[in-house]
């Protein structure tokens, strides 16, 4: 185990994100992982959950308080790993809506041909499990007691590559066959980029909003809990340069997603039956 004063000397050199460029040239298949930073905010909001990197060879995942930075709890990983990122917004995942298990990756914005996902018990910070898949596969979600792990397997690496979502049972140890299919279009495979990402205060439901090169951009209801999702296209005539700047936020206790673009609401969807107003 290293010392703590391995960890502030890995830290000074953590402070990176490593992500994707957005919606113009350049665009990566993944939005990649955060290394340093503000990191995954625990339920509450009392303590944040940091992965500061070193060498590449290894990894101190901290909980920092919020209130004074004093680390309260760390582990010493193996490898590089991040806080994984959702969207192109910066929006960060990994951490169960209990608190109880952090989800790591590889903090590169294309995943390799072999992707690995260790899982962090928070109270005592000790490596519950790591999940190895062979194929390019990027962290997309969790089911709030951990059970569920939901992927994004990607066909290609590059800009607008096709890409459909997994779920991985975390208890069974294994990759579930067929994709995660939107229940009302029977569509598995999808292309997008993740813009934005909104979370039920539950944990249960993640909204991501996705910008397409062709087409309106669309949200992704991911339910967590039922393993099953929706896709809700959204009437907003916009090149995907503008769609990656639209933004989601949770409003009317869960009862609504409102879509915004800089301070305006351009769209709503009622969350209960997906049914989207403009403006």
């Amino acid at each position: 185990m290293k010392s703590l004063v391995t960890l502030a000397a890995i830290g000074t050199a953590a402070m990176i994100v490593t992500a994707g460029s957005g919606a113009g040239g350049g665009v990566v298949t993944s939005p990649g992982a955060e290394t340093g930073w503000e990191g995954a905010l625990a339920p509450g909001g009392q303590v944040r959950y940091v992965a500061l990197v070193g060498d590449g060879r290894e990894t101190i995942v901290a909980a920092v308080r919020v209130r004074g930075g004093r680390v309260v709890r760390w582990a010493h990983l193996r490898g590089a790993w991040g806080v994984p990122l959702v969207a192109y917004d910066g929006t960060k995942g990994g951490l169960t809506a209990d608190g109880k298990t952090l989800v790591l990756s590889a903090p590169t914005p294309n995943p390799g041909p072999i992707s690995r996902f260790p899982l962090l018990s928070t109270r005592t910070m000790s490596l519950r499990t790591t999940v190895t898949l062979r194929g390019r596969f990027a962290f997309d979600a969790v089911s709030p007691d951990a059970s569920t792990l939901f992927l994004v397997e990607y066909f290609g690496i590059g800009p607008n590559v096709p890409y459909r979502v997994r779920v991985y049972d975390v208890e069974a140890g294994r990759l579930l066959t067929g994709a995660i299919v939107d229940r009302l279009e029977k569509e598995a495979i999808m292309l997008g980029q993740p813009a934005t990402r909104a979370t039920s205060p539950d944990g249960r439901w993640a909204y991501t909003l996705y910008a397409r090169q062709k087409g309106e951009p669309f949200v992704h209801a991911l339910d967590t809990v039922r393993r099953e999702a929706f896709c809700i296209d959204l009437p907003l005539r916009l090149g995907q340069a503008k769609q990656m700047k639209l933004r989601l936020r949770i409003a009317t206790g869960g009862r609504t997603l409102s879509v915004r673009r800089g301070g305006s609401l351009v769209a709503s969807i009622d969350t209960r039956t997906f049914v989207v107003r403009k403006g």
